[in-house]
């Protein structure tokens, strides 16, 4: 399947201002593209996913419950992404309503909160169980730079591998997956992957063309997506990660071109 590909997401890489990585897999052919799939990239955002995986792994060891409550503090509230940084302390919400605001609304405040309840070892060592061999969480978000000693990094193909083995089921539960797919698909930054896929405004109730489950990373020169993408009949896990970008434009250009040239080509062989 993506043999065929090869020459048009080079070209799309190539072409595109700045720095990029690239990692797809295509679950039904069990085909790869990589484009410098091994390249270090500067996490963002994107280190949430293995951050919800890990919180989903502690629930299912019976280390914690997503109903269980933490009253939002002042001393938790960081800059950045999120809503909680505007909202009042004492708040309480559950750490399932944590973790969902981590992923569909990136918000940095409740990824610390969740990074604070089940502890730094505990995703790292979620994370090499699951393979994540070239990555690394270090430090929660938005922390004072003076304090951090290293970087949280990933590569495009760590982060695919990880979609790949939750489309697969194989992250602590099939369960446990379905329920990460469809937190994921509520993402609300949708500049990337699935920014140039036909519009979806037939009858109410129709089958959908396409369905992106993603997230979305970004601070200055650094532009992520990572997702599945799924068509009838074919599933794809996709990181596009992008450094050394001067216009954020340049990098959901590419990230839409890359998710609109996989359902084309789909919907060529369909036909």
């Amino acid at each position: 399947m993506l043999a065929e590909l090869i020459p048009a997401l080079q070209n799309l890489i190539e072409a595109a201002r700045g720095t990029y990585g690239v990692s797809i897999y295509h679950l039904e052919s069990q085909s790869e593209f990589s484009y410098q799939a091994d390249e270090w990239f500067y996490a963002a955002s994107i280190i949430k996913v293995p951050i919800m995986a890990a919180v989903f792994d502690q629930a299912f060891k019976g280390k914690l419950s997503f109903e269980e409550k933490i009253a939002l503090r002042a001393e938790d509230m960081v800059t950045g992404s999120g809503l909680l940084q505007n909202l009042s302390p004492g708040l309480e919400l559950s750490i399932y309503d944590y973790t969902m605001l981590m992923i569909i609304d990136s918000d940095n405040t409740a990824t610390n909160i969740l990074i604070d309840r089940i502890g730094t070892q505990a995703i790292q060592d979620a994370m090499a169980e699951w393979g994540l061999t070239g990555s690394g969480f270090y430090n929660k978000i938005s922390v004072i730079p003076a304090k951090i000693e290293n970087f949280n990094t990933i590569t495009p193909r760590d982060m695919t591998r990880l979609l790949k083995l939750i489309a697969d089921g194989k992250v602590v539960s099939w369960r446990a997956c379905a329920e990460m797919v469809k937190i994921m698909k509520q993402q609300k930054y949708n500049e990337g992957l699935p920014s140039l896929l036909p519009q979806q405004d037939g009858p109410v109730g129709e089958l959908k063309l396409w369905e992106c489950a993603h997230k979305t990373g970004w601070v200055n020169g650094t532009d992520h997506d990572m997702g599945l993408l799924y068509f009838p009949h074919h599933t794809f896990a996709v990181s596009v990660f992008g450094k050394n970008i001067t216009d954020r434009k340049d990098a959901h250009h590419l990230m839409g071109q890359i998710g609109r040239l996989l359902y084309d080509h789909c919907e060529k062989s369909r036909a």
